[in-house]
């Protein structure tokens, strides 16, 4: 299967991932342009292909555009992880993802971190099969900024938008927007109402059905109001505000914490997802046991 090779434009960038009999994954393309930088770390024995997505000199500066194309062959696995800081003023970053049949894609980045005064702008599309094969995991995070330089959702406009099609038919748009201008008097930072980090995970497909069986019954479990942990058979309880709601096939949650760890320490052991009670050994959850535990390295 040819993957596009494209004449690559300042912050173009191609992740292909595939699968050689009989178990082998390679990336046959890896390719980047300034200011995107990608970098692979997977052995020939993986579960699954991890890529880091930088950029140069900790972020992105002013007018920046990244655009940036995933294929995944089928039965392909591949782990997208990447350190996101924003700039100031106007910046774009554009992902679109391709999923072959029974192929898996696992997006994990760093919390987006706003500069003072900056405007971003975010699409990621995900084109799946029409067969509803391809499974992946979705996480879109951001923190309110640099707060030991005393910014607090200081931010002058940010936009984030995440689309999944299969075929020509769009099935889910979900999108956040956040802009500095004064709502009922009130500024950013008070509609924010204290919360220093707010997430959206998606999920969808047949390796990740027993994590979206196992958040939805645990959201069922958990108080509407002022819920203040995963539940879950650990004693340790997170200080966040959540809600999980299965949509077109979807799996859709939302967390926002006054406090980043804390939302960090929540998405961490939902994905791993272990299973089990009193008398009972854990089991390991989809995410470990189809991608390893390095996979959620960005929530350690």
């Amino acid at each position: 299967m040819a993957a596009p090779t494209p004449l690559l434009a300042a912050g173009d960038g191609l992740i292909h991932a595939r699968l050689l009999p009989p178990s082998r994954l390679v990336l046959p393309h890896l390719e980047f342009a300034y200011p995107l930088k990608l970098i692979s770390t997977s052995p020939p024995t993986a579960r699954c292909l991890t890529v880091f997505m930088l950029s140069y000199g900790g972020g992105l500066v002013s007018a920046d555009q990244i655009s940036l194309t995933v294929v995944c062959e089928p039965r392909a696995k591949l782990t997208k992880l990447f350190k996101r800081r924003t700039p100031l003023h106007i910046t774009s970053q554009r992902l679109t993802a391709t999923l072959h049949p029974f192929s898996a894609l696992l997006l994990l980045p760093d919390p987006l971190q706003p500069f003072a005064d900056s405007h971003y702008t975010q699409h990621q599309t995900i084109h799946i099969p029409t067969d509803n094969s391809a499974s992946f995991v979705l996480l879109d995070w951001l923190s309110e900024g640099r707060s030991a330089r005393n910014e607090h959702w200081a931010l002058h406009r940010l936009e984030s938008r995440n689309d999944v099609y299969a075929g020509s038919r769009l099935l889910l748009r979900d999108a956040l927007v956040l802009d500095e201008e004064l709502v009922g008097g009130e500024t950013l930072q008070s509609r924010m109402d204290g919360f220093a980090c707010v997430a959206t995970v998606i999920a969808r497909g047949p390796l990740f059905a027993g994590l979206v069986r196992y958040v939805l019954e645990r959201y069922q479990r958990e108080p509407r109001v002022g819920a203040k942990g995963f539940g879950g058979v650990r004693e340790r309880r997170w200080d966040v505000l959540w809600t999980a709601a299965s949509v077109r096939g979807f799996l859709v949650v939302k967390v926002s914490g006054r406090e980043l760890q804390e939302v960090r320490g929540f998405l961490k052991e939902m994905l791993e997802e272990e299973k089990g009670g009193e008398g009972e050994g854990e089991v390991e959850g989809d995410v470990v046991r189809e991608f390893g535990e390095d996979a959620l390295r960005c929530l350690r």
